[in-house]
């Protein structure tokens, strides 16, 4: 899939979200709903998703407490944005692998682990929250979120299968390195504030990829 197709269904997404608005401007709700989650969240880190009022939203947001009623309908509402507004990270997987043509099932699998740590990077205060607070979130958001997680470990675990054929990878578990490398992903962001003292982004990731690669190839040398 492509990447302009991961977004029209993200920003589809965002207009099918049954959150109440009083714009019929659709791409401005989009906007202004971005914005608004992206001060919301930093207050809900800073505070607590509890502790945080609409009213703080909207001046962190330089928006009046009125007009934030123009596009959401209540603070709840954010809960189900940023699940919808989630990184697609499985249709993102399959549109990097799209790109880098006929190459080893060792060059897809580390194109696709490096794609995988950014959107960690790139999402780490997101799923930073769904940590702490994810018993805030209704049933069909925790489904959502999960789903996609699942996803993600699904790709990779058809990856490794792939190299197990082509005789690229020895793996007792492909499904258990599959999860290890979601979680190597979302420990970068989780743990940032301890990992980013010591690596860079492309530090940590190449690290990781040496570490999976001598474990799971077969002319590894290990």
């Amino acid at each position: 899939m492509s990447t302009h197709l991961v977004i029209v269904r993200a920003s589809r997404e965002l207009a099918q979200a049954g959150i109440r608005t009083f714009s019929k401007n659709e791409k401005l709700v989009q906007e202004r709903r971005q914005h608004i989650l992206q001060s919301a969240l930093k207050l809900f880190l800073q505070d607590g998703f509890q502790a945080t009022r609409l009213r703080d939203i909207a001046e962190a947001s330089g928006l009046s407490e009125g007009s934030i009623y123009r596009y959401i309908g209540s603070k709840d509402d954010l809960l189900h944005l940023l699940c919808l507004n989630r990184p697609h990270g499985r249709e993102g997987l399959e549109a990097v692998l799209a790109t880098i043509g006929d190459v080893s099932v060792t060059e897809k699998l580390e194109a696709s682990i490096r794609y995988h740590f950014q959107v960690g990077d790139r999402s780490r205060d997101s799923n930073l929250f769904f940590n702490r607070e994810i018993r805030l979130f209704s049933s069909e958001d925790r489904r959502i979120l999960l789903e996609s997680q699942m996803a993600i470990i699904d790709f990779f675990k058809n990856l490794l299968e792939e190299g197990i054929r082509t005789g690229e990878f020895q793996i007792r578990s492909a499904l258990a390195v599959a999860h290890n490398i979601l979680m190597l992903g979302h420990d970068w962001g989780l743990r940032r504030w301890y990992l980013a003292k010591h690596f860079t982004l492309e530090e940590y990731t190449e690290i990781q990829l040496e570490l999976i690669l001598r474990q799971i190839a077969v002319n590894s040398g290990k």
